[in-house]
């Protein structure tokens, strides 16, 4: 018999649901979706609280092992009631809860309500599991405030063990593409907010768009609300194409069209659509924060100021590049996350917390 998994996530999104398929020909897994949809009045997170609190009750007597994704106030009821129970837990940490970008009030720890919740989830939690090393320890950046980032700068004396387990990716999900193609520079985001777009860069990589009037620029993923406040309040130049979300199906054919894919975000974790449009030969373009860096290495370009001067000059030198780079970017992601990796190393890291439990 399968030892029983407690699989808890607020947001259904495609790196969760990978872990929640390829987990169930390991365990017995017993899914609980946190919905953040029903949790935007005190009375709805109470209504939550307490479905989730029934829900452990019914299922911890049982259960081996939980594992949560994201450290966040869904997480502190588990955390505290598998503890009670001798119940090991493993969070993911995946970006957002491990920052605090407070000019553009982005990351857990930006809440005064929410970052105690967090502190006293990554201090009970059994082993965390970050999606890059960064996420643990980031120094100071321009991008980032200049201040430290990383779940030790708002955890002091933070004890708990961690284990880095990046996601991973299918390579025949994103084909190489193209050795060829246009003068084309894409980032993809889903921008509904005006602090998702800081947060993404965009709002520079508009900017550098009216220096490069040659190159067509595209943003994947703005809702149609955000497109108007975006020709409102940034004026982007006419080579410049604002387009609507898309299915993830859609997107390899999206970036073998891509020359170069612009990462510039203030915030980030190990970012999926980088990592998908290199697989998909895209030149990479992205700024030093948590896994951007990590993720590009000599296959691409980093900009070091958040200046619309260096991010011209650098997507300049990347438009310049020939068909080996395009291989060179799909080979580090190939090397460095495959999907069999992230199988073999998430569940080596849960099945060590299970040797532990039964001594």
């Amino acid at each position: 018999m399968k030892p029983r998994l407690l699989f808890i996530y607020l947001h259904p999104g495609p790196f969760v649901l990978d872990d929640l398929a390829m987990l169930e020909a390991h365990y017995e897994v017993r899914p609980f979706h946190f919905d953040v949809r029903r949790v935007h009045s005190p009375g709805g997170m109470l209504r939550m609280l307490r479905a989730q609190r029934t829900w452990l009750q019914r299922e911890l007597p049982e259960a081996a092992l939980v594992l949560g994704w994201f450290v966040d106030y869904h997480m502190v009821l588990p955390v505290r009631m598998a503890r009670r129970r001798g119940v090991p837990v493993a969070v993911v940490l995946g970006g957002f809860d491990a920052r605090c970008l407070s000019e553009l009030n982005d990351g857990v720890f930006c809440s005064r309500w929410r970052a105690p919740l967090a502190r006293y989830v990554y201090r009970n939690a059994t082993l965390l599991l970050p999606v890059a090393a960064s996420l643990m320890e980031m120094p100071a950046t321009p991008w980032t405030g200049n201040r430290p980032q990383g779940v030790r700068a708002w955890v002091p004396g933070l004890s708990t063990p961690f284990r880095v387990v990046p996601t991973g990716y299918d390579p025949e999900q994103w084909p190489s593409g193209p050795p060829e193609r246009p003068q084309v520079v894409r980032t993809v985001a889903l921008v509904n907010s005006e602090r998702v777009l800081r947060c993404k860069g965009i709002d520079l990589l508009l900017a550098a768009a009216a220096h490069l009037p040659e190159v067509r620029f595209e943003v994947v993923g703005v809702t149609s609300e955000m497109q108007r406040l975006i020709r409102e309040r940034y004026a982007p130049p006419p080579n410049v194409r604002l387009r609507e979300p898309v299915p993830r199906a859609a997107l390899p054919a999206i970036y073998e069209e891509t020359s170069v894919y612009a990462q510039l975000s203030r915030a980030e974790g190990l970012p999926n659509a980088l990592c998908e449009a290199m697989l998909c030969g895209c030149i990479p373009v992205g700024s030093p924060v948590f896994g951007i860096p990590e993720a590009i290495g000599d296959a691409g370009f980093i900009v070091e100021h958040p200046e619309v001067a260096a991010v011209v000059d650098v997507l300049r030198r990347a438009l310049q590049c020939d068909a080996n780079w395009r291989m060179r970017a799909r080979a580090r992601i190939l090397k460095l996350y495959p999907k069999e990796r992230r199988i073999h190393e998430l569940v080596a890291a849960l099945e060590s917390l299970l040797q532990i439990r039964n001594g």
